[in-house]
């Protein structure tokens, strides 16, 4: 699953920039990097001694912004993100971690005010996420897994702001929202609605 992602995320990537460029319109590659704060919808109140708390992460990648006038741009990124969950016991009995990475491909629309030096943006757009691997912790101990947890697969909406600082930089504020019930079972029981829910802080550079 892991090399089949990463060939789709070269694959489309390269076909973008082998895109035929509007007239007017300027496309620029970039990087970019943060952090993720994981807090997935569903669990809250199934669990009358345990809390659902927030999980901390990596997020990272590379993104193409093809810009369609001085406010309006398209912004495609190929992410590595760290996800998952943080459910901990009211008297700290124990503390179960799951852990989720993700390739998470969004598509953004981005508005900006067309200021000199710093330019206010919002964007919004679909994404969608494919599973790299999971893992769950309790008490700092690995649990062998018989089974997978979550699906291979996810989908979501993403909704943001951020500013551009000069020509080369940039940084965004953005909550991803997961639209698909992802968890095939959580400690052997099957919530009613586990979804993905989190949000990022990045910086990042254009080329």
């Amino acid at each position: 699953m892991k090399r089949l992602t990463t060939v789709v995320a070269i694959a489309v990537f390269a076909g973008l920039a082998a895109l035929p460029r509007p007239a007017g319109a300027d496309i620029r590659f970039g990087v970019k990097a943060g952090g993720n704060m994981a807090r997935p919808t569903g669990l809250d109140g199934q669990d009358p001694v345990a809390t659902l708390k927030t999980k901390t992460g990596f997020t990272g990648g590379v993104f193409v912004a093809l810009d369609l006038g001085r406010t309006v741009s398209v912004q495609w990124e190929a992410l590595y993100t760290m996800k998952g969950a943080v459910y901990v016991a009211a008297d700290d009995a124990f503390t179960d971690k799951l852990y989720a990475d993700y390739i998470e491909v969004p598509l953004l629309l981005k508005v900006r005010i067309p200021l000199p030096v710093v330019q206010p943006f919002v964007f919004a757009g679909p994404t969608v996420g494919f599973k790299l691997q999971e893992k769950l912790e309790s008490n700092g101990e690995d649990v062998p897994l018989t089974q997978a947890l979550l699906k291979n697969s996810d989908y979501g909406t993403v909704l943001g702001a951020g500013l551009n600082l000069g020509p080369n930089f940039m940084a965004d504020l953005r909550y991803s929202l997961g639209m698909q019930k992802v968890a095939y079972a959580f400690q052997g029981e099957v919530p009613s609605d586990l979804k993905n829910g989190v949000w990022s802080a990045s910086v990042g550079v254009f080329f």
